[in-house]
């Protein structure tokens, strides 16, 4: 299965900050793209960056709300982001249990330590695209198998009997054919464009002239004159199904 890439907020006055960024500094994967020393700023930030997707909270922060309860203010307005809480101090079993976060690290930690909760975040956002995917994992199979959610791929063409799948981070070859990947798709909204070229509605910006666009990659995907009228319109309707639901 491949990577998740963790975008990482740490909030509060966490004892050995600067040892924990050293520490995630070191792991594959994950970036530190900010940090918050207030609960209102990590409630203002979580709510405004859809793109943070991993939260470390230190269990005090010196203001009117303190960590625990911005947490699950944001619980309670839809933002659910994977959270490891950071505190200096022993938390009854009961109280942790009832909390809802993915882990609890208390202060001195190990690299080790601070690797096993990434890997709870990293397995809980796993968990929540597989869900919204209807339940399915879609393998690449090259020299290994990796597996994606539907909504990870933008396209999938084939090119002098060479299958590619393109996602948001680049190409991978595999060795299962167009027509499988249609089959298997059928009811993901992944639409043949023509024989060789399978594309998921979901991940469209918009189709100029006739270039396929998008969302948040540079990559793009070629519709052939003939092909043009026919999957605009399935795009249409797509989008008016959208709209209504």
């Amino acid at each position: 299965m491949h990577e998740t890439k963790l975008k990482l907020l740490l909030v509060g006055n966490i004892e050995q900050a600067d040892m924990l960024q050293l520490l995630l500094e070191n792991i594959p994967y994950v970036e530190i793209v900010g940090t918050a020393n207030s609960a209102k700023d990590y409630m203002d930030i979580l709510l405004r960056q859809s793109e943070i997707n991993a939260v470390f909270l230190g269990h005090t922060i010196d203001t009117e709300w303190n960590a625990i309860e911005a947490y699950h203010l944001l619980r309670l307005r839809g933002r659910m982001v994977p959270t490891i809480l950071i505190t200096n101090q022993a938390l009854p079993a009961t109280y942790v249990a009832d909390l809802g976060m993915i882990d609890i690290l208390e202060a001195p930690f190990s690299f080790e330590r601070v690797k096993q909760g990434i890997d709870k975040q990293r397995w809980s956002i796993k968990q929540a695209q597989f869900m919204a995917s209807g339940g399915l994992f879609v393998p690449v199979v090259s020299e290994d198998i990796q597996l994606y959610t539907p909504n990870d791929i933008l396209f999938i063409e084939s090119i002098n009997r060479t299958v590619y799948v393109h996602t948001s981070q680049g190409q991978l070859e595999s060795k299962i054919s167009i027509k499988l990947y249609e089959k298997y798709l059928l009811f993901h909204d992944f639409v043949l464009t023509h024989r060789s070229c399978l594309i998921n509605l979901n991940q469209v910006q918009e189709i100029r002239e006739n270039t396929v666009h998008f969302k948040h990659s540079n990559q793009t995907a070629v519709i052939t004159d003939d092909k043009k009228a026919a999957f605009t319109k399935q795009f249409q309707v797509f989008l008016n199904k959208r709209a209504r639901n």
